[in-house]
C-alpha cells in the first residue's frame, strides 16, 4: 500500500499544475482507502479469543488416531463456545502448564480442579464436572488400606500437577510419584514400580479400556472424596466483553444437563463399569456436586 501511494505521488509531481490541482482532491480518499486496508489486514492477523488450554490427560484431552485434538473436555468446550457464539482456539498442554498459562495470562480460560492453586491462577466461571477420586493397589497386596497412614514408606502414583485435596497432597508419610497418565500408572503397578495409584474414576475407566489390563489385577482400597472441576478465567482476562456470554452458556449447559451428559454419556469406551478384585465396581455415574 505504501508503494502504491508513493508511485501516485511521483505521478502528481510530474503532472501539469492544472491537472495536479484537480487530482489533489483525491488525496483524502486515497488516505481513507489506505487506513481501511491496514485495519482489515490487522483484523485478519488478530489472535482469536478466547484462547483456551486443555490438559493433555486422557480422557479429558488427547490426540486421537487421526492426530486430531479430542477428549471429553474438548467436546465440552466446543459446545460451550458454540452456545456462546464465539470462536475458540484450544490447545493441549500438560496440566501444570495449564495452571501456569492461566496465571501468567498467556491463556484466557481452562478447566482445572478446584484448589487453592487454581484459585490463585484464575477466577471460576462455574462448575463443569464432579468426579470421584479413589486409590487402587495390586490385588495380591498384603494388608488393607483403610487410611493414608497404611501407605507410610510406600510409593503412591498421581497425575502430575493434579490436586486431590490437602490431606493427600500434603501427606508426608509416603512418596508421591508424579506420572503422566493413568495408563502409565497401571503398568507401573503391575511391574511393581508403584505400590498404589490415585486417580479419578473416569480416568481409571478410560485407562482400563486402553491398556486392556484386567481390572481383577487390582483392588480398590480407599475413596479420597470428590474432585470438582470448574471453568477458570485468567485474572488477566477479567473484563473481556465475551466473559458474560461464556458464563451464561456454562449456566445453560448445567441447567439442561448437557454438561453431565458429555462426561457421563459418551462412547469413548464401550462399557460404563469395571469390577475389581473383591467385587467393587467403578461406574461412570456423577457424584453430588460438592467441593473436594
Amino acid at each position: 500500500m505504501i508503494v502504491v501511494v508513493g508511485v501516485f505521488g511521483w505521478m502528481m509531481f510530474f503532472m501539469a499544475p492544472g491537472i495536479y490541482r484537480r487530482c489533489r482532491a483525491l488525496w483524502p480518499l486515497i488516505g481513507l482507502v489506505c487506513c481501511c486496508a491496514v485495519t482489515a489486514e490487522e483484523q485478519v492477523d488478530s489472535k482469536p479469543l478466547p484462547q483456551v488450554v486443555v490438559p493433555i490427560v486422557a480422557p479429558w484431552g488427547f490426540y486421537n488416531a487421526e492426530n486430531q485434538v479430542s477428549g471429553l473436555l474438548v467436546s465440552f468446550q466446543n459446545e460451550l463456545f458454540t452456545r456462546a457464539r464465539l470462536a475458540v482456539n484450544a490447545e493441549l498442554r500438560p496440566y501444570p502448564r495449564v495452571v501456569h498459562d492461566l496465571a501468567s495470562g498467556s491463556a484466557d480460560m481452562g478447566v482445572m480442579f478446584v484448589s487453592p492453586l487454581a484459585e490463585q491462577s484464575g477466577v471460576s466461571l462455574g462448575h463443569v464436572v464432579t468426579m470421584r477420586v479413589i486409590l487402587i493397589a495390586p490385588a495380591n497386596r498384603t494388608g488393607a488400606i483403610n487410611k493414608l497412614g497404611d501407605l507410610d514408606g510406600e510409593r503412591v502414583g498421581f497425575i502430575r500437577g493434579s490436586k486431590y485435596g490437602r490431606r493427600f497432597d500434603e501427606y508426608a508419610g509416603f512418596e508421591h510419584i508424579a506420572i503422566n497418565n493413568v495408563e502409565q500408572g497401571l503398568r507401573m503397578l503391575v511391574t511393581d514400580r508403584l505400590d498404589a495409584l490415585v486417580a479419578t474414576e473416569q480416568a481409571l475407566l478410560y485407562a482400563m479400556f486402553m491398556t486392556g489390563i484386567p481390572a481383577s489385577q487390582f483392588a480398590t482400597h480407599l475413596t479420597l472424596g470428590n474432585a470438582r472441576a470448574d471453568l477458570y478465567l485468567s485474572r488477566h482476562s477479567e473484563g473481556q466483553p465475551w466473559v458474560p456470554s461464556v458464563r451464561a452458556a456454562l449456566k445453560s449447559m448445567n441447567d439442561d444437563g448437557r454438561s453431565s451428559a458429555i462426561f457421563y454419556q459418551h462412547d469413548l469406551w464401550p462399557r460404563q463399569a469395571y469390577c475389581f478384585a473383591g467385587g467393587r465396581c467403578l461406574e461412570a455415574v456423577e457424584p453430588p456436586v460438592t467441593d473436594f
